[in-house]
């Protein structure tokens, strides 16, 4: 996910004294800036980490790990290589950041919060998981369908060198390796004002990369993987699939009262058709607990943020012959477009030509 402005930290003050925020946006910004002033005052250089008595073994081997990922990322992925995830800092919670998710209770189309940098996201970030939480009730209160989802890390989009983050490492390493190279993708392209090009074109990006990364290991232990690969693919699809029958639902002519009662058959729907998927999963129970703790439009519209748009950029890496070069030139070219057009042109191409300036 992108990250804070670097308003926050050279900028806030200025804004505020012409009266260009509100009290709301101040004490957002406020927090916002705090939370990030603390990863910064946190962080140490990763060979520091490495080499001190104290530090746990496991954590060691694991910033190595990152280390090693980073260079693969430069030489094989050309992602930039700017000092980020070159440090390390030690966060005492679970999550770095919390995002609140929201959407209309009769559309699954997630309300935007626009930043003064960062342009337009369909998420609200909080550093603190009760002031998330907070604004999530609010908005539930005013009828909203509402999300809370805890976040192991973010990218500055280049404006800070990004540090590996403590809530990043509890994961086995080919995880590590996706997520340090969604964030960098970031880094690598960034479309203000279009969330779900920006998240699905990462997404793709760290699985491109993953795959490559993959052909550079032993045997051993990658069908493991791919299987949980598979299995994210299944989950991710069949979410998709019942957003979609959602939002055939909302945009019908069919009353609102009627509605209600159809949303409510289709997540039960949703639930018994996750449930007999997980069958075939053995003891994999991850999913179990998200899928039955509030399934919401908010929650699909997160899903749809991150992942619905993931096979036309495959598509584009396809088509471009997997080179990494020209798929990049191919994804700035759409940046370049007006949003309508491009979306258009991403699901489209290689039928179409992508002419924007």
């Amino acid at each position: 996910m992108p990250g804070i402005d670097r308003c926050l930290q050279y900028g806030l003050l200025l804004f505020t004294s012409f009266g260009l925020i509100s009290c709301s946006s101040m004490t957002y910004y406020l927090q916002a800036a705090s939370g990030q002033m603390e990863i910064l005052r946190n962080q140490k250089p990763i060979p520091e980490v490495i080499t001190h008595k104290d530090v746990d073994p496991a954590i060691k081997k694991k910033l190595e790990f990152v280390q090693n990922i980073l260079d693969f990322a430069r030489r094989d992925l050309m992602l930039p290589n700017n000092g980020s995830y070159r440090t390390y800092a030690r966060i005492d919670r679970e999550y770095v950041v919390w995002n609140v998710f929201a959407a209309p209770e009769l559309s699954v189309e997630a309300r935007q919060w626009c930043y003064l940098f960062a342009g337009c996201l369909s998420y609200r970030g909080y550093f603190d998981q009760a002031r998330a939480r907070s604004t999530a009730k609010k908005l539930k209160e005013d009828g909203w369908d509402v999300y809370v989802g805890g976040v192991s890390a973010y990218s500055t989009l280049g404006w800070f060198r990004d540090p590996v983050l403590s809530t990043m490492l509890d994961r086995p390493d080919w995880e590590i390796a996706r997520l340090v190279f969604h964030e960098l993708a970031h880094q690598k392209i960034y479309i203000h004002n279009d969330v779900d090009f920006d998240e699905a074109f990462a997404d793709s990006l760290a699985r491109i990369g993953l795959m490559r990364w993959l052909e550079t290991r032993p045997l051993s232990g990658k069908e493991l993987i791919l299987a949980e690969i598979a299995r994210e693919d299944e989950i991710f699809n069949l979410l998709l699939r019942y957003r979609d029958k959602l939002s055939r639902l909302y945009l019908s002519g069919a009353d609102d009262d009627v509605k209600r009662q159809e949303k409510i058959r289709i997540l039960d729907k949703l639930q018994n058709d996750y449930d007999f998927l997980r069958r075939n999963w053995g003891n994999d129970h991850r999913y179990d607990a998200w899928m039955r703790n509030g399934m919401n439009n908010a929650k699909l519209a997160a899903v749809s943020t991150y992942r619905k748009l993931v096979p036309y950029f495959i598509q584009l890496y396809q088509s471009s012959g997997q080179d990494l070069q020209s798929f990049y030139s191919l994804v700035a070219s759409l940046g370049r477009c007006k949003k309508a057009q491009r979306l258009q042109l991403l699901k489209h191409y290689p039928n179409v030509d992508i002419l924007c300036s």
